[in-house]
């Protein structure tokens, strides 16, 4: 029996081929093509249909990337041609003002209302990058406006053009520091000190400006502490020091201000340099007492351009003027008290304090070494200045603060010098064969002074191994002492032998003993007293008495006075090293008793 057709067996079906399978794949992709294609039509991108199989998705993706581009650029384009229209509106008001149609003033009275309020948009703008522009735009009206206002047009005067600059400098940085316009902020602040400089120079307004670069000066460094954007202060640091060194050179001109700058006031000028540095010392001693943080570098840096172009530059109109030096000398002594008594609250030996405490004695004792001889005779400075060094020496020994040593030293120097200490006891070893003068009162109490000091830093030492910066200034003080000491007992020797002028051999003979003999007994005292940097001194000394043996003793000298020359010079080439040595082994073998390293 045959099978029916209708009846097949399971037996008799036979699977697809491959060719079959490869037909049916094919139709289904060239409907997936067809698909995609329709549905691209319908999106409306047009074109050549999208087959999966055909074109890689690689092949999409520049079309992609540039449709986001320009997204991304379409809305600073729109910003941009908003910046543009609202120029355009400026121009339209600058039109109507050149046509007649509206006066001068008013025409800058409506500029400057036209920029104002575009910063005011800026402020009520939510979207950063809106704000920035409509910001800018502000920026780019002000200023130019400003500019041909004062110098083209003559419509506003140098003090009004300062103030509008003031104001508008004030509003646009205020509205970008609201909002956190880091970028607007500089633009304005440079545009602004720009402005600024170019109108002082042309309209030789030099009083007004730099009282808006102090402003502007001393806005911009407490806005910046707010927000830390602290390289904003130093263009406004920087713009105000030059400004007051510029008025400062005008007034204080030998012979008047130039030509151009007669209507300078000496007083006003005086005040904006002192208000310099009131502004800025002012500013950081409070900061760093209400925060007691510690000295930055532009704090430090800032100090000293205000010391030396504020103060400097008062004191230099004072001197070339002639009046207010008395008045200037008190404030600064006043000031000097001040800051000392400001360092109280860091003087806890701590690193986080050290730059602070440092920071207010140093300006102690510049405003005290300033304004002393300003308001005190020489004599009585000197020996004020001497006692301050020895208090303070002492003081530095007992916080263990190695700059208090330094400002001790400092000013037992200062108080040498205008007591005459030092000019005379060099006169003594270097001047000529004339009549040797005795030493002044003021200077003999700062030898005495000195030795105090010296003696006070090698007995109140601490046990514990001593820096440079603790050595140098007992060094320092400790040689001026030798030196004083050393001059003394040349004119007590001149003075036994002769009353009148010294014999040039007999003086040169009690000069070159005395240096041998200074040799000799520093190099003992190092032996008994190892902490004292003295002995550093001799071999110096040495050297110093072998070159005046050749330079001086032999060219006046006669056998008479070489013969003790020679005995006591060779004495001390012997002793001298001789000390030394010991003293270098008695180091080697253990620490003696009080040697403070």
């Amino acid at each position: 029996m045959v099978p029916s057709h209708r009846d097949p067996s399971p037996t008799t079906s036979t699977p697809p081929s491959p060719r079959d399978l490869e037909a049916r794949i094919d139709q289904l992709t060239r409907a997936l093509a067809r698909l995609e294609d329709r549905i691209h039509r319908l999106e409306g991108y047009g074109g050549a249909p999208l087959t999966t199989g055909l074109m890689p998705p690689e092949a999409i993706q520049p079309a992609d990337q540039a449709q986001e581009d320009a997204s991304s650029l379409a809305p600073i384009l729109g910003m941009v041609g908003r910046v543009c229209l609202i120029l355009g509106g400026a121009f339209f008001i600058r039109a109507l003002t050149d046509a007649g149609t509206i006066p001068h003033g008013a025409g800058v009275a409506l500029g400057l209302v036209y920029a104002f309020t575009w910063a005011l948009v800026a402020w009520r703008t939510a979207a950063p990058l809106h704000a920035t522009f409509y910001a800018l735009s502000s920026i780019l009206i002000t200023y130019p406006l400003l500019w041909e206002s004062t110098t083209t047009f003559r419509t506003l005067q140098p003090p009004v053009a300062a103030a509008l600059l003031l104001v508008a400098a004030g509003l646009q940085v205020g509205v970008a520091w609201t909002r956190s316009l880091k970028a607007v902020v500089w633009i304005a602040t440079l545009a602004a000190l720009g402005t600024a400089f170019g109108l002082m120079a042309a309209t030789q307004a030099i009083e007004c400006f730099s009282a808006l670069f102090l402003a502007f000066g001393a806005g911009s460094l407490w806005l910046t502490y707010g927000r830390k954007w602290h390289a904003l202060r130093w263009p406004a640091a920087l713009a105000a020091d030059l400004a007051v060194l510029v008025l400062t050179v005008l007034v204080a001109w030998p012979g008047g201000p130039p030509d151009g700058y007669r209507g300078l006031s000496v007083n006003r000028a005086m005040a904006m340099a002192l208000a310099l540095v009131v502004i800025y010392l002012g500013s950081f001693a409070t900061r760093m007492l209400q925060r007691r943080r510690t000295l930055n570098a532009f704090e430090a840096v800032q100090t000293g351009l205000v010391l030396l172009v504020g103060f400097g530059g008062a004191v230099r109109v004072a001197l070339a003027s002639g009046s207010g030096a008395g008045l200037l000398g008190g404030g600064v002594l006043i000031a000097g008290l001040g800051c000392g008594g400001a360092a109280y609250p860091f003087a806890e030996d701590r690193e986080d304090l050290r730059a602070n405490f440092s920071f207010f004695t140093t300006l102690a004792l510049v405003f005290l070494l300033l304004g002393g001889p300003i308001v005190l005779p020489r004599e009585v400075f000197a020996l004020v200045a001497g006692l301050l060094g020895l208090a303070a020496a002492a003081l530095g020994l007992r916080l263990r603060r190695t700059i208090l040593l330094i400002h001790g030293t400092v000013f037992l120097t200062a108080g040498a010098l205008a007591s005459g200490f030092l000019a005379w006891a060099l006169a003594a070893f270097l001047g000529a064969m004339g009549k040797l003068v005795p030493p002044s009162i003021p200077a003999m109490a700062i030898l005495v002074l000195l030795v105090a000091a010296h003696t006070l830093m090698v007995a109140k030492r601490t046990p514990a191994p001593l820096s440079w910066r603790f050595r140098l200034p007992s060094l320092l003080l400790g040689s001026q002492a030798v030196l004083g000491l050393g001059a003394l007992t040349i004119w007590a020797c001149v003075r036994l032998v002769s009353s009148g002028a010294p014999d040039p051999g007999l003086l040169a003979a009690f000069r070159t003993a005395v240096l041998s003999a200074a040799a000799i007994g520093l190099a003992a005292l190092g032996r008994r007293l190892p902490t004292s940097e003295l002995r550093w001194l001799v071999y110096p000394l040495l050297a110093l008495a072998a070159l005046k043996f050749l330079l001086e003793d032999l060219s006046v000298g006669r056998p008479l006075t070489l013969f003790p020359t020679f005995m006591v010079y060779g004495a001390a080439l012997i002793l001298a090293p001789r000390f030394m040595k010991t003293l270098q082994t008695a180091e080697e073998d253990g620490p003696t008793l009080g040697q403070g390293t």
